[in-house]
């Protein structure tokens, strides 16, 4: 179990960076301790040091990572933050932890020195794994304004979907179904199977698994009813907008999605996809367009009940 001197330490830190610009120029690039931060290292060394157990240390790792890729998201959903990615971003905090506790046991605790080199190693993370951030964020301020990003009530998501709860066939997945994961539970309360995927679950559950869309696997045709709103298509246009590199992981997890389906099954979805929708086989798809708004649309594509797998 974390101490509580730690946790305010690490939550601290969280807060005060929220939004930092790590791309900025000149000192404020850098990630400076809290007051709680430089009291820990002051007067508690021997917490530190009892981080050199393996499982202390690899709980700090975990909950250091874990809320790092709670305030990149919160700052810009579309960071890319699958699991190739996690684990690099884990590395990053286990170095920081040993530095730390090598820093204490020399005695030789240096905020400027251990901050900066963090820091670095955070801001080639970044660079690495997020390519696009270096030349967007470069050229913003101090601090970023964050992407807008909500989780909305579930008679809205039914609208947008064009779904009716007395029409719903189960098993139904939600692909980045929200931390709330409001539509998952409010369709579980009315009797149907319902199922959500999120990078961010608040309260876990059977029915709730953790994980990136890109990581989750499908089996082919077994969901009667798959659902995505402003999640998985969002990003996806937002990649193909880009011309990301991680536009074919997209497609390719965009027919596995079909795939999963059951004949006669529909996968819901909204914004629309056209740069995809236009190439799917008539033989074996349905497409239907339903405008949302004056410049966004929705989309339901169901799987004709003659199609092959």
């Amino acid at each position: 179990m974390i101490s509580p001197r730690i946790l305010q330490s690490i939550d601290s830190q969280y807060h005060q960076h929220a939004h930092r610009n790590l791309y900025y120029q000149g000192s404020a690039a850098v990630l400076p301790w809290t007051r709680f931060t430089r009291e820990l290292l002051t007067d508690c060394p021997e917490e530190i040091l009892a981080l050199e157990d393996t499982h202390k240390s690899r709980e700090i790792v975990s909950y250091l990572t874990m809320q790092a890729r709670k305030a990149f998201c919160h700052t810009n959903q579309y960071l890319d933050i699958s699991t190739t990615h996690t684990d690099s971003l884990q590395q990053v905090y286990a170095r920081l932890v040993e530095d730390i506790i090598g820093a204490v046991k020399d005695r030789r605790v240096d905020e400027t020195i251990l901050s900066a080199r963090h820091s670095a190693r955070l801001r080639e993370w970044l660079r690495t794994s997020n390519p696009f951030t270096e030349k967007t964020f470069a050229v913003a301020g101090r601090q970023l304004e964050p992407v807008v990003c909500a989780e909305y009530e579930a008679v809205l998501q039914l609208e947008v979907l064009q779904l009716n709860t007395s029409g719903i066939k189960g098993p139904l997945l939600d692909i980045g179904c929200g931390p709330q994961a409001y539509l998952v539970k409010y369709l579980r309360s009315q009797g149907i199977e319902a199922y959500g995927v999120d990078r961010f679950i608040a309260t876990p559950a059977a029915f709730l698994q953790v994980g990136d869309w890109l990581d989750f696997s499908l089996s082919p045709g077994y969901w009667d009813t798959i659902v995505s709103n402003l999640s998985f298509s969002n990003h996806f246009l937002h990649h193909h907008h880009r011309n990301s590199p991680d536009c074919a992981r997209y497609a390719h997890k965009y027919m596995e999605i079909l795939q999963a389906l059951r004949p006669g099954g529909s996968y819901h979805y909204a914004p629309s996809l056209p740069m995809v929708e236009e190439y799917l086989p008539a033989s074996q798809y349905t497409i239907r367009n339903i405008p949302v708004t004056a410049h966004f649309s929705a989309t339901v594509v169901t799987k004709k009940a003659t199609a092959e797998e």
